[in-house]
């Protein structure tokens, strides 16, 4: 069988992302030749890299707003350049494969045309990619897909043994300042309006023991400097939570990971969660949303999840968190278990299926 060639894109986003690191290395592995774009590629014009530079077969979309977004702005010249390119290539028989990652670009930034372009590349694509059974149901139903056959579902990989997880639990407490004896909570990762951080401040706010405490961790999205105030205001008369600013490197991932007892995902609105795999992978009870993918990837016996339209359902789950203290670290296990399943040579043999079933037809 013939090698097939695909591109990555949008540059901005493969370059040092852990879930495209995974699936490239295992792709090559079962025979599609990966290029991923360099720093000196452009976002807008990939026409000649795709056909003069690297002759390819297919290109592969994931996140789409670095398309038509410029420092957060929409930029409709830019929108529409792409999409001629798309249609271009589709006549010069270059195939188009688009991993859903998520309905909408998280700040909602011009949501109609955001919902429009999305539903073109849906068009224009060949095969299209959901990482569960809900986010393609979502998917088919939001973007008016006529054939249903074109969209496959593969799930989303762990990060078992991809980050360093060597550190024990008392030795990431000690160089957090926390206390050995206390329940931690942890929310690791950038801090957008959509991850409800504030929400969980608040939520937090409302509990009044002692012995448990919260770990954020992550750099506010864009280095806003109003939501790094705003935050740390709502924390300020609350010794009970730390704020450790800053994008976390990948050597830290396990500092934070090992000194918690739970990973809470406040979602207010969710598809696909790679931080949820994050968190299972570390062997963490999480507590969540049952909303997109997370619902089926977590379940009651690793997680407490709760309606994401419950004014209480998160107080209520990180209450019950509390009360089944003892029984976290059992629900972590459970959850490395699950985590296990999605192995990166499993879920890159069902990509390359999706590439040759586009490929021939």
């Amino acid at each position: 069988m013939e090698k097939i060639k695909s591109i990555f894109l949008p540059k901005t986003f493969v370059d040092g992302n852990p879930y495209i690191t995974q699936l490239s290395d295992n792709l090559e592995k079962v025979g599609i030749e990966l290029v991923l774009p360099g720093i000196s590629s452009s976002t807008t014009f990939f026409l000649p890299l795709v056909i003069l530079r690297e002759k390819a077969d297919f290109i592969h979309l994931h996140w789409l707003d670095p398309f038509f977004a410029y420092q957060n702005q929409f930029n409709i010249l830019k929108l529409l350049i792409v999409v001629l390119q798309l249609v271009l290539l589709k006549l010069f028989g270059i195939k188009i494969i688009w991993t859903v990652h998520n309905l909408k670009n998280h700040e909602s930034v011009n949501f109609i045309f955001d919902r429009i372009y999305s539903i073109i590349v849906a068009e224009l694509s060949n095969a299209i990619i959901t990482h569960c059974q809900v986010a393609k149901e979502e998917t088919v139903k939001q973007f008016s897909i006529r054939n249903k056959d074109k969209v496959f579902v593969v799930p989303h990989g762990n990060y078992i043994d991809f980050y360093e997880n060597k550190i024990e639990k008392a030795t990431a407490r000690e160089k957090l300042g926390l206390k050995d004896s206390n329940l931690v909570f942890l929310f690791l990762g950038s801090i957008r309006p959509y991850k409800g951080v504030f929400q969980l401040i608040d939520t937090f706010n409302q509990l009044h023991s002692e012995k448990i405490q919260l770990v954020i961790a992550g750099r506010v999205h864009l280095d806003n400097q109003e939501i790094t105030d705003t935050l740390r205001q709502k924390i300020a008369n609350d010794q009970r939570i730390k704020f450790f600013p800053g994008f976390v490197p990948n050597d830290e991932i396990q500092l934070y990971m090992n000194a918690c007892d739970a990973v809470i995902f406040p979602y207010r609105d969710i598809l696909t969660s790679g931080a949820v795999l994050l968190a299972m992978s570390f062997g963490k009870a999480c507590i969540a949303p049952r909303k997109g993918c997370i619902g089926e990837v977590l379940d009651d016996a690793g997680a407490f999840l709760y309606q994401i339209d419950d004014q209480n359902g998160l107080i209520n789950a990180i209450n019950s968190a509390v009360k089944k203290h003892d029984e976290l670290f059992l629900m972590g296990e459970h959850n490395l278990q699950l985590a296990k399943e999605y192995n990166w040579k499993y879920i890159a043999k069902m990509t390359a299926d999706v590439y040759y079933h586009a490929d021939n037809n």
